[in-house]
């Protein structure tokens, strides 16, 4: 099936256990399957985004987010971290006025786009730049990380589990793993993707449960947040330059958990749709 000229990995017809969010589909794949759905989405963000979300003001207020529900934890917890590694940074926007606030703190980044690449070489010298495999292992020593960060980016890549597993592996005891991820099917997989082949959301509970199977705690109940008929309202209409951050972060918050009730994993109906978008995640490594 074509998406966007590219090819998708998902099926149209995913089985029960997917549709209910208690299995993530693309957890389980062979070295075949790998392959070919690293090779689906390596560069499909960077060509189909063509830069829009370091403009777009809803991207902007999910970095808002980043920093109110993950970066605002760090500094009560580890006082100064030394490492941090970033999955799927792209352009590595999410986390420069971090880097700029802890230029101690050295930073490696695992990105599958050779154009992002070049870019956070630009952006972060002296950072390490290291490209994914198939097989999920992440090349860096055991128990070297303070903190790892995960913006929007599960949810592009197979074999989620695999990925906990490693990060677990590279995680000093009592590191953090700051995770916002969507946490429903992104449109029913049977129709065009809006955006990348193979994206779908995880579910919030599905995610908690790979977290706890590979040494992590919650360290706060994980926050339904960006409700993405926010973003839709605001530019229809008064557009967000009117609504300050921190007033849009208030009314974001407040909806998201209001409809947290109606946290459906497959939304194949307008009412199924009116529940929250996403989840911010901090885990501690036990």
């Amino acid at each position: 099936m074509e998406a966007n000229n590219f090819i998708t990995s998902l099926p149209s017809d995913p089985h029960a256990s997917v549709r209910d969010g208690s299995e993530l589909y693309g957890n389980d794949l062979d070295h075949e399957q790998l392959q070919l759905w690293y090779l689906q989405e390596a560069e499909a963000f960077f060509e189909l985004d063509s830069g829009n979300s370091q403009t777009d003001p809803w991207y902007d207020y999910m970095r808002y987010t980043n920093d109110k529900l993950g970066f605002s934890y760090i500094d009560n917890i580890i006082s100064q971290p030394t490492s941090m590694l970033v999955l799927g940074p792209g352009s590595g926007i999410e986390v420069l006025e971090f880097s700029q606030k802890h230029l101690s703190c050295r930073i490696s980044f695992l990105e599958s786009s050779v154009e992002f690449q070049r870019q956070l070489k630009d952006r972060f010298p002296g950072s390490d730049i290291i490209t994914p495999v198939y097989s999920g292992d992440i090349n860096l020593p055991a128990r070297s990380q303070d903190l790892v960060c995960a913006f929007s980016v599960l949810h592009h890549i197979p074999n989620v589990s695999k990925v906990f597993a490693e990060v677990s592996r590279v995680m000093r005891p009592g590191g953090l793993f700051l995770v916002r991820e969507p946490c429903s099917s992104m449109g029913i997989w049977g129709r065009p993707r809006s955006a990348t082949p193979n994206e779908r959301g995880i579910s919030c509970s599905l995610m908690v449960k790979f977290a706890e199977e590979n040494g992590f705690v919650c360290e706060i109940i994980p926050t339904p947040i960006i409700l993405e008929p926010i973003n839709k309202f605001l530019k229809k209409t008064v557009g967000f330059k009117s609504v300050p951050f921190p007033l849009l972060y208030q009314v974001d918050r407040i909806l998201s958990r209001v409809l947290s009730f109606n946290d459906f994993y497959w939304r194949d109906s307008l009412l199924k749709k009116l529940g929250p978008s996403s989840y911010f995640y901090v885990f501690c490594r036990v």
